[in-house]
């Protein structure tokens, strides 16, 4: 019973693969020695998780409760706040990863062109759904709850230090590991979201266009390494 079980899972997670082809780019992907190599350091050397202090001067802002995120696979590894490296704007890029997929910004297949739509997450009590890439009249998405990435968690847990290193360069061959800048979404006529097809209003796709916040960011952001990185005061933003 408990063979059948797995085969029926194995296949119906191979039937799953070959329907997305982000899961079947992950599948068939041949990292070469430098990933894997980056693979082995990151593994050894995972990223230091958040220790949250009290504040000096306590929050005037009204917070709301902590809502429930999306149930995606990415979340399986890179959890609640996954862009952490760039301290001027990770609390922006977080932000944004309550309601836009990890694969909008990191997934750009060669060759195809891609468009963008809401979607409800499977399975996952996030009501107000994220915006994913479509390819071909399909929505790009991969859930925490398909049966193939069940399997692969327990083909993870199940793999020795090799194995898993294997694991997270195959997962991440597809991927690229920065996204599109601030001005990609906001301040450029030919962005890549169209705020129309996303169901906004005219009046607010145009503030999302021309997001102050989004503009200061991208026209601040340091060149090059030389140059001076400048804060981010909200005086600025009225400039």
């Amino acid at each position: 019973m408990i063979i059948r079980r797995f085969l029926f899972l194995y296949f119906l997670a191979a039937s799953i693969a070959l329907a997305n082809p982000l899961v079947r780019e992950m599948d068939q992907a041949q990292p070469d020695a430098g990933e894997l190599q980056r693979a082995k350091e990151q593994l050894e050397k995972p990223s230091p998780e958040a220790v949250e202090t009290p504040l000096f001067v306590p929050p005037f802002h009204k917070r709301k409760d902590a809502q429930a995120l999306p149930a995606t696979f990415c979340r399986s590894c890179h959890q609640q706040n996954p862009h952490r490296s760039n301290a001027r704007k990770r609390a922006f890029l977080n932000m944004h990863s309550r309601y836009i997929s990890c694969e909008t910004c990191h997934w750009r297949p060669e060759g195809e062109q891609l468009a963008y739509v809401w979607m409800q997450v499977p399975d996952s009590s996030h009501a107000r759904g994220m915006i994913v890439p479509r390819l071909k009249g399909e929505p790009v998405l991969i859930a925490e709850s398909i049966p193939w990435a069940r399997v692969l968690k327990q083909q993870w847990e199940e793999a020795d230090e090799a194995g898993k290193v294997e694991i997270k360069a195959k997962l991440h061959h597809p991927l690229r590991e920065k996204g599109p800048g601030c001005g990609a979404c906001h301040g450029n006529e030919d962005a890549l979201l169209d705020y129309g097809l996303l169901g906004y209003k005219p009046q607010r796709a145009k503030e999302l266009e021309l997001n102050p916040t989004a503009r200061f960011i991208e026209r601040t952001e340091p060149r090059s390494a030389d140059e001076p990185v400048r804060r981010i005061h909200i005086r600025d933003l009225l400039e």
